[in-house]
């Protein structure tokens, strides 16, 4: 691998310094080429440019959003560095790995993810459709000392459009293969001179693009949703109210079984990269309901020196899904599972507003998540018919999560600025199992002593400090070193209880501008101290699901992003992240962590002549091998590479695109587990992957 990508990382690396080089004595004319976007972030929950944030940061603009079609979590995690996104057997259980730390089933995610300042409570709110975005930043590095328990990883941070004084909108339809059909839109403005409203609307229909082995649609996907955003603009106090609801009715139960019955023997030598079958066998197309609901309130009072702020939230998820058990054409088992959340969230916050030397926010943090995790196996009488469950495991859980936070900035002079932040979570969970799906009848429990309990209780508390030098070399160049702590609680799945996890991380950094803001330099170099690392993966007798942890686990990386401006109409942008993990004990690698990812992208933009706009972009993406399942037995994944293209015109309002996606049919194994005799009858491995090739085209008019 050094072999290969350390002459890449090189080649990125020094290609703006040649360039500097050979224009060294260009005209002035030349020089007044259009610099790069600067993008205004809210990563520190104030606003700053991007390039000046002490924190390795990729952020997407409205216009990238709108060239990239990035629509849901994975099209803007597929261009940051050291960050995987991996979709299972449905969608609420989707894992996203970053810089080494990744997800587990009933666990929080390793990465906070914000909407308008909202923390979302469950891995399942994550993977919907976007909506109208106008910028999101992914934060790389723990990000605990302001959002929480949780964010050992990193943060996530998606702003939405806000309503617009005067009235626009816009509408969009699209077709794609799969007869994937879906059309969007918003329409916004104000309503009196201090209130104004955004509502934003979408449906979409798809056959999908993984068939079975008979040939039926397994993928398949019918969405509807609304969302609005209302404002309050006066001149001390603001509101904004947020509400959101969608169902989804999609495939699930994807999988296929691999390596079955006496191939299971040699199942380490089973290739997950070979996709050449005719597809999974099904007795029972699998079915996945969703809806999501969620509202939100904002409220800001500005004061003389700072501002108050008040955010409370709530969303409630309901999710039931039924599928086959067996992964085969035989009508013997079939799935039956409910997963549903409801969480509140209320913070405060007080925030310096003024530009002084110090600057400062403090408050304190409450949230409490309900849970119904619900697994019924049924027998399948004959072929597609569902028949009488034999088996009811019922969990009812509830989570409590309350936290203090503050953070100083302080610029001891004009170059160097100290960052002092730090969180204090105290976590309350507990779990009660309950025989049958009326809750009428307790099923005791063995807590960690042994000892059976009606309701298992557990508590984890961290404090979570962070502390950050940065120092200016010039008005474009500056370099940083972070010290951080991670803190991810524990949970109980399935009665099985997780402990608690942390992190003690070093980072130092820099970022540059150069050339007259045509070239961009950021790169990090970071290590991982890591403890109990949590795990959970399938077992063959109830509860079907164990977790575990990993006692120590090191990890070393570094991340380099650069964005140039190689024309006026031409943009090029790299990003390449490495990251060794290894178990202390073992040395074997971390699971769900690739070695590398490329990022490769070229955006070319030109003005054709009478309102007409050419907008073209080629993304390159490519993965390092990685393992899943457990580190005795590990199941390999195979290195990747991902093409996207799209062409787009734009007339006046009008803009007409034609895209590929995944353009040279790559597939790639997202999750895999041993199943070694399940219910007596199945053995074997079973892979979820990813869809092929998708070619589409849209059009949207604006207004």
């Amino acid at each position: 691998m050094k072999t290969i990508y350390y002459p890449i990382l090189f080649s990125i690396s020094m290609m703006p310094i040649g360039m500097l080089w050979a224009n060294a004595e260009e005209t002035e004319e030349n020089i007044d080429i259009q610099g790069i976007e600067v993008i205004q972030v809210t990563a520190r929950k104030r606003t700053e440019s991007l390039q000046e944030i002490p924190d390795a940061v990729t952020a997407f603009s409205e216009s990238d959003i709108e060239s990239a079609r990035i629509e849901q979590v994975n099209d803007f995690i597929n261009l940051t560095p050291n960050v995987i996104f991996r979709k299972t057997f449905r969608a609420g259980a989707s894992f996203i790995t970053m810089r080494g730390i990744t997800g587990t089933q009933q666990g929080l995610p390793p990465v906070t993810y914000v909407v308008d300042g909202v923390q979302v409570g469950s891995a399942d709110f994550i993977n919907q459709d976007m909506g109208e975005i106008e910028r999101i930043e992914v934060l790389r590095g723990p990000q605990g000392a302001l959002y929480g328990a949780g964010a050992m990883a990193g943060a996530i941070n998606v702003i939405t459009k806000a309503p617009t004084e005067e009235l626009s909108g816009k509408i969009k339809a699209q077709y794609a293969e799969g007869n994937d059909k879906s059309v969007s839109g918003y329409i916004s403005g104000g309503v009196s001179e201090n209130i104004f409203g955004l509502v934003s609307v979408g449906a979409r229909k798809s056959d999908g693009l993984i068939d079975s082995s008979t040939g039926e649609d397994l993928d398949f996907n019918d969405t509807k949703r609304i969302k609005t955003r209302w404002q309050y603009l006066g001149d001390e106090f603001s509101a904004d109210l947020r509400l959101g609801y969608a169902s989804y009715e999609q495939g699930a139960v994807m999988q296929d079984l691999l390596a079955r019955g006496e191939e299971f023997v040699d199942a380490q030598k089973t290739d997950l990269d070979d996709f050449s079958g005719s597809g999974p066998e099904r007795s029972f197309i699998g079915k996945e309901n969703q809806i999501f609901k969620d509202a939100s309130i904002k409220l800001d009072y500005d004061f003389d020196n700072m501002t108050f702020t008040w955010i409370s939230s709530y969303q409630d998820a309901e999710q039931d899904l039924i599928g086959d058990l067996d992964w085969s054409s035989a009508n013997i088992f079939l799935q039956d599972l409910v997963d549903n959340f409801d969480v509140t969230s209320h913070e405060v916050k007080l925030t310096s507003n003024n530009d002084s030397d110090l600057r400062w926010l403090a408050g304190a943090y409450y949230q409490k998540r309900n849970g119904l995790n619900q697994l019924r196996i049924r027998l399948e009488p004959t072929l597609g018919v569902i028949g009488d469950s034999i088996f009811d495991q019922v969990d009812v859980k509830e989570d409590t999560i309350k936290a203090v936070f503050a953070q100083l900035n302080y610029d001891i002079t004009d170059k160097l600025e100290l960052t002092l932040a730090g969180r204090y979570d105290q976590v309350d969970y507990q779990s009660t199992r309950f025989k049958t799906p009326e809750q009428q009848e307790i099923v005791p429990l063995p807590d960690a002593n042994g000892q059976l309990q009606d309701t298992l209780t557990e508590s984890d508390s961290s404090f979570q400090p962070k502390v950050s030098l940065s120092y200016d070399i010039n008005s474009d160049s500056m370099i940083y070193a972070t010290y951080a702590k991670g803190f991810r609680p524990g949970f109980y799945n399935s009665g099985n209880l997780t402990k608690a996890e942390t992190t003690q991380n070093f980072e130092v950094g820099g970022k540059s501008t150069w050339w007259n803001n045509r070239v961009q330099i950021n790169g990090a170099i970071f290590y991982i101290d890591y403890s109990e690392q949590q795990l959970s993966f399938i077992i063959a007798t109830p509860p079907f699901r164990q977790t575990s942890n990993i006692d120590q686990t090191e990890i070393r990386g570094l991340e380099l992003e650069t964005v140039v401006m190689l024309s006026e109409d031409l943009r090029f942008n790299a990003a390449w992240g490495y990251t060794d993990s290894k178990v202390k004990d073992t040395g074997q690698k971390a699971p769900a962590t690739p070695k590398y990812t490329l990022n490769l992208g070229l955006n070319y933009e030109k003005e054709l002549g009478r309102d007409w706009l050419l907008n073209t972009r080629l993304d390159y993406r490519a993965q390092g091998d990685f393992f899943l399942g457990t580190t005795q037995q590990p199941l390999e994944v195979g290195a990747k590479q991902f093409v996207n293209l799209s062409a787009a015109l734009e007339w006046q309002d009008w803009r007409f695109t034609l895209y590929g996606e995944n353009i040279t049919d790559e597939y790639s194994t997202t999750n895999a587990s041993y199943v070694n005799g399940l219910l007596g009858t199945v053995t074997g491995i079973i892979r979820a992957y990813t869809p092929g090739r998708q070619i589409g085209a849209s059009v949207e008019y604006k207004f």
